[in-house]
């Protein structure tokens, strides 16, 4: 009776940790599905890969980092071909936002702009208020191509 108990709870315990995962392998998608506001939340989840041409490091002057990522080392990409856009109100040309964790920043220290990278990692949907302001991509891989 200990045996069938003990496989019955067995059972049940590997069954409820892969639940937990519950993610498919990580699959290419559309950088501007993924980096749109419309998409980003099916995203937040599970990893996705995209495609991007790296545009620079940091942030925006003088604008506050969410909390969640502000620990992260920040870069900015953009669609393979694109130029970036005006932030508001400062009009700084930037790119979107993307960060990876300061202990994997070597992978793209030495990044140039134009650069062709896929990178895989999940988004972020900065709300504010119910308002949501920005979307980021938290990367686990990166890998340049040609």
């Amino acid at each position: 009776m200990k045996k069938i108990f003990l496989s019955f709870t067995l059972t049940l315990l590997t069954t409820f940790l892969f639940a937990q995962t519950g993610c498919p392998e990580a699959k290419e998608e559309s950088y501007k599905k993924v980096m749109s506001s419309a998409f980003a939340k099916d995203y937040e989840k599970c990893p996705v890969i995209i495609t991007a041409e790296y545009f620079g490091e940091g942030y925006l002057k003088n604008y506050r980092k969410p909390s969640k990522i502000k620990k992260m080392y920040f870069f900015q990409c953009v669609n393979i071909g694109d130029n970036g856009n005006p932030a508001p109100l400062t009009n700084e040309i930037s790119g979107d936002f993307f960060v990876i964790d300061k202990t994997k920043a070597s992978e793209v220290l030495d990044l140039k702009k134009g650069n062709k990278l896929k990178l895989t990692g999940t988004t972020f949907t900065q709300n504010y208020m119910g308002i949501e302001l920005s979307v980021f991509f938290i990367v686990t891989k990166v890998e340049i191509i040609q």
